[in-house]
């Protein structure tokens, strides 16, 4: 009875962000520091079953064919009681519904049984091409960007966090007094949140293995298995680790 939970379990962005989330939370990783396979383990085995047990008891079958837009839908109806996203959810309300957006809060990334962490939601990397034929002047405007990242950040209505913190001194100030939340401080939560958020192949670098593991939502698969009770929760993560390992040797 009441709202279920809205936490993906399909072959999408949200999802794949959302099982790292809790797979680091229990102290569980695709790889460690060095770049070694790490993900057979009992800390990933006990993320997978608790994984198991939230669809079971607080969710519903629809998560397994999630798009990305689809939590923010769910809740922004009134269907569900907790998504784990981005502040999109909240700015959308803000734009489209008011009243919705005053019973919606915003949390940090929940602690598990380890730690409490979560993927940032997304990273921009930016390069020039070799070929291009300004380079100079794509040098600068990537500085004078950097420099002005000032005003990008209240464009992004707070959504693009800065990569140096002194582009945006007044950062916490800004999140503690934001003229359309509901309430005024409703982002004043954000002010840690580079405490608490990390690059996806944590606690290693995001490295070509680690992309091709992301894109083809191995991690959305072992937990969907294991929910789904198509597999146990120690053979889901069994076959994880061996496409993971598969993938890693391939990069090597």
């Amino acid at each position: 009875f009441g709202n279920p939970v809205g936490v993906g379990l399909s072959q999408e962005l949200d999802t794949n962000m959302a099982m790292r989330a809790i797979l680091w939370s229990f102290g569980g990783a695709e790889q460690d520091e060095r770049g070694n396979v790490t993900l057979k383990s009992k800390r990933t085995i006990d993320a997978v079953k608790y994984v198991r047990a939230l669809y079971k008891e607080a969710m519903t079958p629809e998560v397994f064919t999630w798009d990305p837009s689809s939590n923010n839908r769910g809740i922004l109806a009134g269907k569900l009681s907790f998504v784990c996203n981005a502040i999109s959810v909240t700015r959308t309300a803000e734009k489209d519904n008011p009243d919705m957006s005053a019973k919606i809060w915003v949390s940090p990334a929940l602690k598990g049984p380890v730690r409490r962490i979560a993927a940032e939601h997304v990273m921009d990397c930016y390069v020039i091409w070799g070929f291009a034929e300004n380079k100079e002047g794509a040098k600068q405007f990537l500085v004078d960007y950097i420099d002005n990242f000032g005003a990008a950040f209240k464009a992004s209505e707070f959504y693009n966090f800065p990569c140096f913190p002194q582009t945006v001194p007044d950062l916490k100030q800004q999140i503690s007094n934001d003229p359309k939340g509901k309430p005024p401080d409703k982002y004043k939560v954000l002010g840690n949140v580079l405490d608490w958020a990390t690059n996806v192949g944590y606690p290693g670098y995001a490295t070509a293995a680690i992309d091709e593991v992301f894109n083809t939502f191995v991690l959305p698969t072992m937990f969907a298995k294991a929910a789904r009770d198509e597999m146990t929760p120690e053979a889901a993560v069994d076959a994880a680790d061996k496409e993971v390992r598969r993938i890693f040797d391939k990069w090597k």
